[in-house]
Order: structure tokens, then sequence, then C-alpha cells
């Protein structure tokens, strides 16, 4: 898949769908939160209406306080007075000032009546009257009512309007005998108030249902044709519930009154603030996305194009075209890029230079080592030559150095190998003694004493040579008196030992130590032995060290004018190791 296409199918994967999936996501989750609440906020408005209802109808409760609690009513409805005038006395000078005082400031209380219970007892027009003119249904209602307790009822005045009343039975003193009852009719205006905050004059639709759920009184509606099945609040006296988006009815008891109120609010109305948002929500998410999408398209131009053509360059590029690409001029990280792939194609070109030098070098260093090869050989002719006719002369001396000269010489100059048998160290050491035995005669006496298996034991190039040598410059050299050099070979359950002692000159014992100090650090070094004797040591003890590995290493001891002994343990661990590969 090229680069266009997955570009374009990630605009859909990274921007468009995640975009649109969380758009309607959100959409929906704040327009049902909006919904949400708006419902409880209408319906908190509806409680805390009811709760100022309450009030007003607490105060009307009260009035009964005044009325049981009061001596003159009491006795006016117990027929304490035998007489008329007595009761239309009391009555005028006590009970009436009492009735009207808790109407005075209050215009929702139409009027306040005491029904007497006892015939004895004077009615007054419209203010004391008998029991039997109560309505039935209260009557039966309120009987069974105990002491201080009071019910609220409704009377339907007209379709428009709908009145309380409050009725509470007033007793005697000791509470023993149920003397009449208080009736406080409610003027509309209450409910008309309690209507106010609900909405009525916004609009609102409000319908007053019985405790049975049917339609009682309804305002900017009609009580008998509502809007909507009002059946369907019947389960949810104290919620908001929306129906099909349309409009929401809010639902709460007045439990008090045995009725329900609900609220209903047309959409076209409700949702107009909603819809404002809803607006506003969409025109947010459709720029977000077309914002995203301008992004995307920018950074796919200065994205894409430049890959595009690195890739179109790189189909081109082989080793009879090794031009550079442009490099644009934006620095970021494809541009970065295009340095580096110009660094790569200076660098692969620079290679292909290089390995067609060495193919020129490579011929050279072959001819050079062909002619190379001649002279050695010409060397080893030369002293087989001179061997042979001192033997036909019968110079067996000169014949047995002109030997160990050229075995020296074979061992030096033919081997390519770092590494050799332990073996054949010690027989060029040998011929090496011999060759420095004619020259220094009776001075010199060596002897090599070999007390340990060392077939197939391998060991690196010159490792004992530099250590004889030292022997015969430093200890010989500089005396003269015979010196004896001896070499030996000995093992022990995890090293071989090899010796090299002589009883020359010696070593002073600051030079010693400084020699000593070289030897046992990390790596080596010669910088306070920095001589031929120091560096040849050195060279040698790390040699070891690398080849053998373990505990493998070179100590070195001595004495001013009685000799030096070098010793080196070599770990059998590495013996064996090179033992094997040798014979892999």
């Amino acid at each position: 898949m090229s680069i266009v296409k997955k570009m374009v199918v990630g605009y859909f994967v990274i921007v468009f769908v995640p975009v649109l999936s969380f758009g309607i996501y959100f959409y929906n989750q704040v327009y049902d939160n909006m919904l949400q609440r708006f419902g409880e906020s209408r319906q908190q408005i509806i409680r805390q209406a009811y709760s100022n209802l309450q009030v007003e109808m607490t105060n009307i409760e009260s009035i009964y306080q005044l009325l049981q609690y009061n001596a003159y009513v009491v006795e006016y409805l117990d027929g304490t007075y035998a007489k008329e005038g007595d009761s239309v006395y009391s009555f005028l000078k006590y009970i009436r000032p009492l009735l009207a005082y808790p109407m005075l400031g209050r215009s929702e209380i139409q009027s306040i009546r005491l029904y007497k219970n006892k015939p004895e007892v004077f009615p007054i027009v419209d203010q004391v009257i008998d029991l039997s003119e109560l309505d039935e249904r209260r009557a039966i209602e309120t009987s069974s009512l105990p002491p201080g307790k009071g019910m609220w009822f409704r009377d339907a005045a007209s379709p428009e309007s709908l009145e309380l009343l409050y009725v509470q039975p007033i007793y005697n003193d000791r509470f023993t005998e149920k003397l009449g009852l208080m009736e406080v009719r409610v003027r509309p205006g209450m409910l008309d108030q309690f209507f106010e905050a609900l909405g009525s004059r916004d609009g609102w639709e409000i319908y007053l249902l019985s405790g049975a759920g049917e339609p009682l009184q309804a305002r900017n509606a009609d009580p008998k044709r509502p809007s909507f099945d009002l059946a369907r609040l019947k389960d949810s006296s104290d919620n908001a519930v929306l129906f099909n988006g349309d409009f929401i009815a809010n639902g709460l008891a007045l439990e008090e009154l045995d009725m329900k109120v609900v609220v209903v609010g047309r959409g076209n109305e409700l949702f107009r603030s909603i819809n404002e948002r809803e607006v506003l929500l969409i025109g947010g998410i459709v720029l977000l996305l077309l914002t995203l999408s301008v992004i995307y398209y920018t950074m796919f131009l200065s994205i894409g194009r430049r890959i595009s053509r690195l890739s179109r360059h790189m189909r081109y590029v082989g080793e009879d075209s090794l031009r550079l690409v442009d490099v644009p001029r934006k620095q970021d990280e494809i541009g970065s890029l295009y340095g580096s792939y110009n660094a790569m194609i200076r660098r692969i070109d620079e290679l292909i230079n290089n390995v067609h030098r060495a193919e020129l070098r490579h011929k050279e260093a072959a001819y050079k080592v062909l002619q190379a090869q001649v002279k050695p050989h010409f060397l080893y002719n030369t002293l087989e030559s001179i061997r042979m006719l001192a033997v036909a002369n019968d110079d067996t001396e000169v014949a047995e150095v002109s030997f160990a000269f050229g075995q020296l010489m074979r061992y030096s100059l033919g081997s390519r190998r770092e590494d050799t048998e332990l073996a054949a160290e010690l027989d060029i050491v040998a011929n090496f003694l011999k060759v420095h035995k004619v020259r220094f005669r009776d001075r010199l006496h060596y002897e090599l004493d070999v007390q340990a298996d060392i077939a197939n034991v391998y060991c690196p190039r010159f490792m004992l040579q530099p250590l004889v040598e030292n022997c015969v410059v430093h200890g010989l050299s500089k005396v003269r008196r015979p010196v004896f050099i001896r070499i030996a070979v000995r093992e022990t359950p995890s090293e071989i030992v090899v010796e090299i002692a002589d009883d020359g000159a010696g070593i002073p014992g600051e030079r010693l130590q400084a020699i000593r100090s070289e030897l046992r650090k990390p790596g080596g070094g010669a910088s306070s032995a920095a001589d031929t004797e120091g560096i040849g040591l050195i060279n040698v003890s790390e040699r070891i060290k690398s080849f053998f590995k373990g505990n493998s290493r070179l100590e070195i001891d001595g004495k001013e004018g009685a000799g030096t002994a070098c010793v080196l343990y070599l770990d059998k661990g590495g013996v064996m190791g090179r033992e094997s590969a040798a014979g892999g």
C-alpha cells in the first residue's frame, strides 16, 4: 500500500472516525445532561412552590389553636349560656373578634365558621351553624379524627376555580367531648399563587389531579382534554418525564390535599435554549473536525510529498548512479533523514572507491610477498651451503653454528602463526644459546631440564627467547666470570611452571621493585621501567596472560651480583583449551 493510501486510511482511522464518534457520544451526553438538569431544576421549583403552599396551609391550621384554647369559644359551644342574650353578648364581645382576627391581612381566608354539636347552643347566621348542615361526606370523614388532627377538603366552585377547606374538631377543656367543628374556607387565590410559582404566567400547562388521577382543574389547558395521557405519570409522582422530545412533564403529590400537580412544558418554548446550545455544540464539533482535517492535510502535504520524493530517488540509486538528492529547506526529522540519506550515499561512494583501492593494494601486496619469499629461501640455501662446506672440511663447530642459526631463521621467518608448541619454543631457545656459546666460549654454560609432559602444549611464539636474551645481555655481558643459565620446566596440579634463571650480574633492588609494580598493573605498562629489559618482561607477561587466561603470570626475583630468575606460571585451563583448539 502506498503512503498516500496509508495517509488517507490514517485520516479516517485517526481523525474522522474518532472525532465523529466522540462528537456523537458527547452530544448525547450533553443533551441528556441538559434535559436531566432542566427537569431537576423544574422539579426543584415545584417542590419549593409546594413548600410555600404548605407554609400557608400551616398558618391556616394554626387558627385552630386560637379557638380550641379560648375559654369563651369552648363555653359557648358547650352550651354554658342558657339565655340567648348572654350567648349573643359573649359571641359579639369575645368570639366574633377572635374569628375576625386571623382574616386581618390574610386575603386568602374567605370565612371561618363554627359548627355546633349541641342543639341548645344559640346559632349565629353564617358563623355558628348546626353540625347537621355540614356536608355528609365531610361529617363522616371528620368523625374519626383524633384530638388535635384536622383535614383538608377541596370544593370545586367552578371549572376554573377550586376552593380549599380546612376542618378540625373542637373539644371541651379535657378533650373528652367533641363540641363542634372549625371550618376555614380558603379563597382560590391561594392556589393561584401556587400556580404562578409553577409557571402559569410563562405558558406552562398545570393540571391538578385527584388522588385517583382524575383531572380537577387546569391552567393554560383544558382539564377534560389534556395534551398527553395523564395516566403515564400515575406511578411517577415526584419526578420528571420526557415524552418523545415534544414536551416535558413534572409531577408532585400534594399529600395533605390528596391531589397531584402536573406541570407540562411545550417543546418549542421549552427546548428553545437547549436547541441553541445544541446548534453551538454541533457547530463546535464540525469546526473541530474541519480544523483537524486541515491540520492533517497540511501534515500530509508536508510529510507525504517529501517521503514520496525520497522513495522515488532511492529506486534509481545504484552503483552507477550515486547522485545526491536535494535537501529540503524545512529542517525537521524528514530533513534530517534527507541529510542522513545523502551522507549514506557519500559513504557508499567512498566505500566503493576504498574497495577498488584495496583490491589494487591487495594485488600489489601479493606481488611483494612473492618477492619476499625469494629472500628467505636464498638465505636458507646459503646457510645450508656453509654447513655442508663445514662438514666437508670436518669443521664440526661451524657446521653446528650454521645449523642452529638456520633453525633460528626458519623459526623467525618461516611461519605466520601466532602460537607454537612449547617443545619447539624450547628448541629455539637451545639453538639461540648454541649461537651465543660460540661467542662467549667458557663464560657461558646452560642447562635445559624438562620435568613435565609438554606434548601438544602450545604457547605464544617467542615467549621464552626475550627472557633468555635478557640473561645473556644483562646477566652475562656485564660480568667477566662464567655465568650459568638454567631453563627448567615442571608442572603442578593446576599449572605448568617455566623457570629461567642465571647467576650473572643480577638486578638492583629499586629497579626490581619498579618492574614488579609494572607487572602487577592491569594491562601492563612501562612508565617506570622504560628500558629494553623492562619492556621485554612486560610484553611477555601480557602475552601469557592473554594467551593462557586464568591465573597465568610472570614473576621476577633477583639480587644485585647474585643473578636473576624469571618464573612463568601457565594456567592448565588455558593450556588445555589451547590444546583442544589446536587439535580441532
